[in-house]
């Protein structure tokens, strides 16, 4: 294992790229070691160009690295707007030559390798990197343009995607492939890509007729776009707003310091992105404070028309699932997961509300006889309910006056760069995996925060894959946490992933960046879905072969997060940023003991969630924003106990059902429940860090990808089919 060195928080004074080419020769032949170049690297304006000079070539010698040195990434990183343009056409046009060359091929003389095999490599697959340095920038390059132009990348390859799925003459080579003795002789995973292959086909409608085809194909495409306009709303929205300092009370100095513009009469700016709403909904004693921050976010002002094309977008899929003879958007989406059907799942939630919803109910007394004495404390008016801007701040005055736990005092325990570096040590025991990271100025980024790292196998010393990490928010970023499978593994390479993350950054007066410890968990949860791709073995491309089940993907992440709840874990996470001590034991046990304080109410919001993305794409959906706007002030009190404010609807930043998670947030949940099962059953009772139980892990369950039927590989690493009563006894709902 390596010891990371903290990465640069803050970006040089820019030199124009002119100035740096005397340095490109010397990159790739390795003539200058990285710790002489490396400043001038970081000084060189990577990504804000001067608008005079091209790209230096310093920065083309790293963006193209890839492309011949196997210790950095494989992705030949694009510069400009136009070369993304011109090499995502060169990507469809070959992608249709390919088609083309396949669709050529007699009928009897179809072979894996002339047929499924092409189907499965470059050029339009997630196998090849030229795709992801394409359309990946959109969610975090600076530079606006770029970021419109990695858009429009994406779009184009979604929309060759829609075509490749509609070639008759493809899925005939394919299905008279799928007739032979040869394909009945295939391994494992060559025969499920098969299946998958096949099924891809057939569900994208090649037994419909030319008209109706046609009108799928034009609805795919036209579903893709909307999508991309609703994200695009999300990450560009630039609302802020102005508080004084007495209306931010309960933030602390920090926050009210770092946020303070001494030129709006002494105001601080508040924006909508999560390191400014997620301490004010905690933290802030403020309740009109809290108020407008939350209607400010769900209400009409914010994120453009996004309700619309939240109700555009649902009469789009539901015509999509008509045409395939679904009944509804949400049965199609639940007949390939785990679950299986709609009706699987309807059953589940209905289950699982019933067993919470006497728990929640008490866990909603407790609350708000909370915020009635805190309202007589203050001398503010009790209005007798909790209100959307409420269960934030009650649930942690409630850690703080019943439990002892201290969110804001507890931070201090948690410098990021500890915190990242211990997580990596704590993967790389568990899975047997080493971590390598690639020093500044040896591979090429978007920004300076950027880190990359080599992985490997540690017993046998061969290269997996690597990944980047980009942790802090900035205008144009992603706005939330999220993992992005960049490159699938191929014969070639290793797999290559990214996580995104808005995590708070350090502070101007240069204290270090720190972690509520929610943030810890969900750095450890973000990097299990990185392990996931990592470890995933054979090769992988668009089709779902290469993708566990949606309902299933959150379930080895959300496994994990249970050793940020573990003594012997958060003793090696935590170090004082000042005093590098670990967390005070009583503290320690304070938040153990705080773990599942009101997870029955949180579960009943899940459980509204997951009931929201069902009921818009069920049988009769939402025909416009309104029927949105009422099927939300429906659905959210009588599930969580909580009115929806007038006019507030979380759909305009409900990003998860603008992409692949549509029809599949149930599967939060349903993987909740398998990761409660699988930490109870395995690494509880055998060791939490027991290295067998975790390449166990590893092979049975991460490896497997989303072959075959993961029922299966659960039932192989717990000894037993899955079961609810982990998740259920663990959370203290039942006894």
């Amino acid at each position: 294992m390596t010891s990371l060195p903290p990465p640069p928080h803050t970006m040089p004074k820019p030199l124009c790229p002119c100035c740096l080419k005397a340095y490109a020769s010397t990159i790739l032949s390795g003539e200058v070691p990285p710790s002489d170049f490396a400043s001038a690297q970081d000084s060189a304006s990577r990504f804000l160009l001067c608008g005079v000079c091209a790209p230096s070539d310093v920065e083309r010698a790293l963006a193209s690295k890839g492309r011949t040195d196997p210790s950095v990434p494989p992705v030949p990183w694009l510069l400009t707007p136009s070369e993304i343009e011109a090499e995502a056409e060169a990507i469809v046009a070959a992608t249709r030559s390919n088609l083309d060359d396949i669709g050529s091929v007699p009928l009897d003389g179809v072979t894996f390798a002339n047929t499924v095999g092409r189907l499965r490599t470059p050029p339009n697959y997630k196998t090849n990197p030229s795709v992801a340095a394409c359309k990946f920038l959109r969610h975090c390059h600076p530079d606006p343009s770029v970021r419109e132009a990695a858009a429009k990348a994406g779009k184009a390859f979604a929309a060759s995607r829609v075509e490749g799925r509609m070639r008759a003459d493809v899925y005939e080579r394919v299905r008279a492939y799928a007739a032979t003795d040869a394909c009945r002789s295939l391994g494992p995973y060559d025969a499920h890509f098969v299946r998958a292959a096949l099924s891809d086909f057939e569900r994208a409608g090649l037994a419909l007729s030319e008209a109706d085809g046609a009108r799928l194909t034009s609805l795919l495409e036209e579903d893709a776009k909307v999508c991309s306009e609703y994200g695009q709303n999300l990450g560009s929205d630039k609302t802020e707003l102005r508080f004084g300092p007495d209306e931010l009370e309960g933030c602390g100095e920090d926050f009210v310091r770092e946020r303070l513009d001494e030129g709006s009469d002494g105001k601080c700016v508040i924006t909508l992105k999560y390191p400014d709403i997620i301490p004010i909904g905690t933290n802030c004693s403020v309740s009109e404070t809290r108020r407008r921050v939350a209607e400010a976010r769900e209400g009409s002002g914010a994120y453009g028309n996004n309700l619309d094309l939240v109700a555009r977008g649902i009469t789009i899929r539901k015509e999509i699932a008509s045409l395939l003879g679904y009944d509804s958007w949400a049965e199609y989406i639940c007949s390939q997961r785990m679950a299986g059907s709609y009706g699987a799942v309807d059953e589940f939630l209905s289950s699982l509300e019933s067993k919470v919803k006497e728990a929640g109910r008490e866990n909603y007394d407790i609350l708000l006889k909370l915020k009635e004495e805190h309202c007589a404390e203050t001398e503010t008016v009790f209005d007798g309910k909790l209100n959307a801007w409420d269960s934030g701040f009650y649930n942690n005055l409630l850690l703080k006056t019943k439990y002892g736990v201290d969110h804001e005092a507890i931070k201090e325990y948690f410098p990021l760069d500890h915190v990242v570096e211990t997580t990596l040590e704590i993967y790389q025991e568990l899975l047997g995996l080493v971590f390598t990271e690639l020093a500044a100025g040896t591979f090429w980024s978007w920004h300076s925060e950027v880190r990359c790292f080599d992985v490997t196998d540690s017993a046998k010393g061969e290269r997996i894959g690597h990944f980047y990490l980009d942790l802090f928010p900035r205008e144009g970023k992603y706005g939330h946490a999220a993992i992005f499978h960049l490159v699938k593994q191929n014969d070639t390479h290793g797999a290559v992933d990214c996580m995104l993350c808005n995590l708070p950054p350090p502070s101007k007066e240069g204290r270090p960046s720190l972690l509520r410890h929610s943030n810890v968990v969900t750095f450890f949860h973000e990097f299990g879905h990185i392990m996931h791709g990592l470890c995933a073995e054979g090769i992988g491309n668009s089709t779902r072969l290469a993708k566990c089940p949606r309902d299933f993907v959150e379930a080895p992440s959300q496994m994990l997060e249970n050793w940020c709840w573990q003594k012997e874990v958060l003793e090696r996470l935590s170090r004082h940023y000042q005093t590098g001590e670990c967390l005070p034991d009583d503290v320690l046990q304070s938040m153990l003991r705080a773990k599942h304080v009101n997870v029955a109410i949180n579960s009943l919001r899940q459980i509204y969630l997951s009931r929201l993305d069902l009921t818009i794409h069920g049988k009769d959906p939402p025909k416009d924003a309104q029927g949105l706007q009422d099927l939300v002030d429906e659905l959210r009190p009588k599930i969580t106990m909580i009115d929806n404010p007038e006019g507030n609807n979380m759909l305009r930043t409900f990003g998860h059902l603008m992409n692949q998670y549509s029809a599949s947030y149930y599967g939060y949940m349903w993987a909740e429940v398998l990761s409660a099962d699988m930490f109870a059953t395995r690494f509880e009772k055998e060791g939490i860090m027991n290295p067998t139980v975790g390449m166990q892990y590893r092979k049975m369950v991460l490896a497997p990808g989303g072959t075959d039927d993961i029922s299966d590989h659960l039932t192989k690493f717990l000894g037993r089919p899955p079961s609810d009563d982990s998740f259920l006894n663990s959370r203290g709902i039942v006894s």
